[in-house]
């Protein structure tokens, strides 16, 4: 009978288990690169196509930015918007000196009544929109200088915290005034 040796036993089994690892790594090796194959081959062209469809987005957006929108129901929420209408600045006052002779003879008229209400400070605020979502609450959109800021009640803006908001009106206080502004651009300044 032979005789059990157990170096050549611990051999053939060493022997065994290299070549089912060795096997091993290269299936798991060929079945990652038929896949990368396959991925390769399916996402050809992909980066061109992704920057080809943002170029035509930014072109269908520059395009509906183009258009002023009415106001009404939003196309891409589905929310109630109202867009305030533009706000024309008064033209300064201007004195028109005379000069010459009739500049001596004029006479001093009656002296201009100092005492009327005071102008408002500049405000540098403006109402743009108002958007209400499904339960009836009302966001604002509102211009302070050149920075654009959507406000809730209770936000600031600036130095001013805003108090209401209802569909058609803003109102802001601060310490000294309360200043409202509707979406057809009219402001209203009141002293406290």
């Amino acid at each position: 009978m032979m005789r059990f040796n157990p170096f050549m036993t611990a051999a053939v089994l060493a022997m065994v288990l290299a070549l089912g690892l060795a096997l091993r790594v290269f299936s798991q090796n060929n079945g990652f690169r038929r896949e990368v194959n396959e991925s390769l081959a399916t996402t050809e062209g992909y980066d061109q196509k992704f920057i080809d469809l943002v170029d035509h987005l930014e072109e269908v957006l520059t395009t509906r930015a183009s258009f002023s929108y009415p106001g009404g129901k939003d196309p891409m929420t589905g929310r109630r918007r109202e867009v305030a209408s533009p706000v024309s600045e008064p033209a300064p006052h201007r004195i028109a000196a005379t000069k010459g002779p009739a500049a001596k003879t004029a006479k001093p008229g009656p002296a201009q009544d100092t005492a009327k209400a005071p102008e408002p400070p500049p405000d540098r605020v403006k109402l743009t929109a108002i958007i209400a979502d499904d339960y009836g609450q009302h966001t604002a959109i509102v211009m302070d200088g050149e920075r654009s800021l959507s406000v809730d009640v209770g936000d600031m803006v600036g130095t001013r915290k805003v108090s209401k908001i209802t569909s058609k009106e803003i109102t802001m206080e601060d310490d000294s005034a309360v200043y409202s502004y509707d979406l057809s651009g009219n402001r209203n300044y009141q002293k406290r």
